[in-house]
């Protein structure tokens, strides 16, 4: 489990001005809200809406629907630790989205790069690559793929891996009798691991725990009518 400490540092921030409003409170059917202006709209503002066994998460981004427990509150408490520390595990959260669990990955090229070279040189300590020429196959490496190849998209990046090709005799690589002796051809079975969280569900991951935390701690010190709306009250 990671906390992503670039995305809650980021997270910190953007909701450095942030309050409570409760909207809606009854039994396990909540309704919050997150802004830093109390007519609850500002930059990256959020709601939690919770029904049995059901939570939404929507805001200044892409909203996501989360199911597994009765009450969901309690589901993502368990990012809320003793010490009143707040983690996430999207890695299992994720898992609980209502529909379309891939879409909160995206593709990395840093992740992407790592493992061409993690690869590259797996290859060479099998010896697919000759001793002597593995200098040229991490320059060749380097030209094709990490700083000549496609790989702003996933589709890309898949397709420069799939068409490298790497001759141990140089003399070779024209020559049509021959096969090269270095493919990727087992980049199926390692490329899904150039994704990774995109950055606005990691933050909404923190929301989620952040936000619930801070509702536990308005109820916990009996503060609820600071958190309410006027005109909630006057309903």
């Amino acid at each position: 489990m990671t906390d992503y400490p670039e995305i809650a540092a980021r997270f910190a921030r953007d909701t450095a001005g942030h309050r409570l409003i409760v909207l809606h409170e009854d039994g396990l059917y909540r309704h919050l809200r997150f802004a830093s202006r109390p007519s609850g709209y500002s930059q990256y503002w959020f709601d939690l809406i919770t029904t049995p066994g059901q939570l939404v998460f929507s805001g200044d981004g892409e909203s996501y629907v989360f199911r597994r427990t009765t009450d969901m509150f309690e589901f993502f408490r368990s990012g809320i630790w003793r010490d009143g520390s707040t983690h996430i595990n999207p890695g299992y959260w994720s898992e609980k989205l209502a529909s379309d669990r891939e879409s909160v990955k995206d593709f990395q090229e840093d992740l992407f790069v790592k493992l061409i070279w993690e690869q590259a040189n797996h290859l060479i300590e099998q010896e697919y690559v000759k001793p002597d020429q593995a200098d040229r196959f991490r320059q060749a490496i380097k030209d094709d793929i990490v700083e000549g190849g496609l790989y702003a998209t996933a589709d890309e990046a898949y397709r420069t891996v799939e068409e490298f090709e790497f001759y141990n005799d140089p003399s070779k690589e024209f020559d049509y009798r021959h096969t090269a002796d270095v493919r990727f051809e087992d980049a199926w079975e390692w490329f899904s691991a150039t994704k990774d969280f995109d950055w606005w569900f990691l933050w909404a991951c923190h929301a989620i725990v952040w936000g619930i935390a801070r509702y536990d701690r308005v109820r916990k010190y009996g503060l609820q009518a600071l958190a309410t709306p006027a005109e909630a009250v006057a309903a």
